[in-house]
């Protein structure tokens, strides 16, 4: 049932500029930082953004100028993930995108190369940095679990990878 009485508050978040512009926020963590995406009427794109302590920030795109980005979620480690067009081939493919310290990078680098997949958009992001989204493979649209690979087993596959090398170093210098 609706309450009767409003008793909440509403902020406007605001825009990255132009007295026209016009900003749609998707989801929020726990800590109250907010992502979504703006437009500045007059320009041909928008961005995805990032709103924290009442500052909006531009998180940019994985293309060059006049492609889009949007940003669909965030964890409670400020994460953010979207997509953004880009510019590689001559189209404006859409690409699935990880926001993390200041960097955006498209996810379908982190697939293997030869496994079909494209990752077009990523929708949302746990707390164990999970990552669920939509992407096509043979031509299908399919909806994607992308795992991160746990640091103790990024550290096992450098150690494996360095001992590896040590092995062949050593047969080839006796």
């Amino acid at each position: 049932m609706p309450p009767s009485t409003a008793k909440g508050t509403l902020s406007d978040l605001g825009t990255l500029g132009g007295a026209n512009s016009s900003s749609s926020a998707s989801a929020i963590n726990n800590k109250g930082q907010i992502v979504g995406n703006y437009n500045s009427i007059g320009y041909a794109s928008y961005h995805a953004f990032f709103y924290s302590n009442g500052s909006m920030t531009n998180l940019g795109t994985l293309g060059g100028a006049y492609v889009n980005s949007y940003a669909s979620g965030i964890n409670n480690s400020g994460q953010v993930v979207g997509a953004s067009s880009t510019s590689s081939l001559g189209s404006l493919a859409s690409h699935a995108f990880l926001y993390s310290a200041g960097t955006m990078f498209d996810l379908n680098n982190l697939v293997a190369p030869g496994s079909g997949w494209l990752l077009n958009n990523a929708a949302g992001i746990n707390e164990l940095g999970q990552i669920v989204g939509t992407g096509t493979i043979n031509g299908q649209s399919r909806a994607f679990l992308l795992n991160p690979i746990p640091i103790p087993a990024a550290v096992w596959l450098l150690g494996s990878g360095l001992l590896g090398l040590v092995g062949i170093a050593r047969r080839n210098a006796a």
